[in-house]
């Protein structure tokens, strides 16, 4: 699901790089609903997803789903 993959970036230090196929998919979902700030790689090429940052509408969108102690 691409909400695990943003709480997944919210954790990890960034720019970060993706090169799986699924995971840039995902990354693309993100992008596409405004929640991260991502180069994506052009269709039909095996290029890697690399995402800058993670936008305030998609901190915001991970505030609703947090449980209480989540980071």
């Amino acid at each position: 699901m691409a909400m695990d993959m943003l709480r997944q970036l919210a954790g990890a230090p960034l720019p970060a790089t993706f090169r799986i196929s699924a995971e840039i998919d995902k990354i693309k979902l993100l992008r596409a609903a405004g929640l991260v700030i991502a180069l994506t790689p052009a269709p039909g090429t095996t290029d890697a997803a690399q995402v800058l940052a993670i936008t305030e509408k998609g901190r915001e969108e991970l505030a609703k789903f947090s449980l209480p102690g989540d980071p």
